[in-house]
């Protein structure tokens, strides 16, 4: 005789088998080929990390692991990409810190940022330096602050683009300075950092990639640098902390999954990132170029994204930007 069916009993069995098949899957896994998608342009930062963390998974993993460029929407296409793939640990995002901008430059994102990802780990941050033309005369934050107050609305500083980075910094810096300076946007970064050097714009925020061999041919000169302490490769280079505390601004690098990804497989992920980011080769591929190289447990990354979500919120309502439409 049939036993009635028992609508707790058949919950619980269905939840057991629904956990164990997790389970089996994040022990399996990898058993076939990975994808790691860079949703910005191919030799960007995303994609060179992307790269090489493929590469050291591939030999860690036993697996091929793939990078594929999917662009647009300033890294939403794909971004989505990646939320509206199976959460199976074979699709793997590799983006930088504008994740947590974009939900206030877009008036309709295709994705919560919060919801709909499964943080791995930080992977790198890329560190942004306030740079002059060689004839602005201040020479230390104080003074900027101090020149600017006396002549408020004529500083210019260019940007690559309005709701950049690089924007939001000199948009925080005016806010927490109680200073005025004119934006000058432009259409990418090449052209904004020339027209500093020329002496057509004043300042800029750049990264430590772009701006040090300018710095060094003494084509621009380094005011400080946006991180949150001085960095032992320019231990000389003040920080605009030591001046205006708590500020800090850089260009952050992490790798995501689907949500509802396996916790046995995040983990594992976010072990071969500490891994390799522990590596010596790592370091010295990585160092030259600007890029501090580090790792997060999950958690830690997705406390990030929350205090940088708040944090750029504050800054983009106070720079009274617009989301497109």
């Amino acid at each position: 005789m049939k036993r009635p069916f028992h609508f707790a009993a058949g919950f619980a069995l269905v939840a057991s088998l629904f956990f164990l098949s997790h389970s089996a899957l994040a022990q399996a896994w990898p058993a076939r080929p990975i994808r790691i998608i860079n949703p910005y342009q191919a030799g960007g930062g995303s994609d060179l990390l992307a790269r090489l963390y493929a590469a050291k998974f591939q030999e860690r993993f036993g697996q091929p692991v793939v990078v594929e460029s999917k662009v647009g929407a300033g890294g939403n296409v794909g971004t989505e990409f990646v939320v509206r793939s199976p959460a199976d640990g074979y699709t793997l995002l590799v983006t930088p810190s504008t994740l947590t901008i974009n939900p206030f430059l877009f008036a309709k994102m295709p994705f919560d940022v919060q919801k709909d990802l499964a943080p791995v780990s930080v992977m790198a941050t890329q560190e942004l330096i306030l740079a002059a033309t060689n004839s602005f005369a201040p020479r230390t934050v104080a003074e900027l602050i101090a020149y600017a107050k006396a002549n408020p609305g004529k500083i210019t500083y260019a940007t690559p683009g309005i709701g950049t980075p690089n924007h939001l910094g000199a948009e925080l810096l005016k806010s927490m300075s109680g200073i005025d300076m004119v934006h000058v946007p432009y259409k990418g970064q090449l052209p904004a950092i020339t027209d500093v050097v020329s002496g057509q714009v004043e300042l800029a925020f750049i990264t430590l990639q772009q701006g040090m061999p300018l710095i060094r041919a003494d084509k621009l000169r380094g005011i400080a640098l946006a991180a949150k302490r001085r960095i032992p490769s320019l231990k000389d280079m003040p920080v605009i902390a030591e001046t205006l505390p708590g500020f800090e601004l850089n260009t952050w690098y992490g790798m995501y999954a689907p949500a509802g990804t396996p916790e046995n497989i995040v983990k594992l992920l976010a072990g071969e990132v500490h891994r390799i980011a522990a590596l010596p080769e790592t370091q010295e591929k990585l160092q030259p170029i600007g890029f501090e190289v580090m790792s997060s447990t999950p958690a830690e990354m997705r406390a990030l994204i929350a205090s940088d979500l708040s944090k750029f919120g504050k800054v983009v309502k106070s720079a009274g930007i617009r989301p497109e439409q």
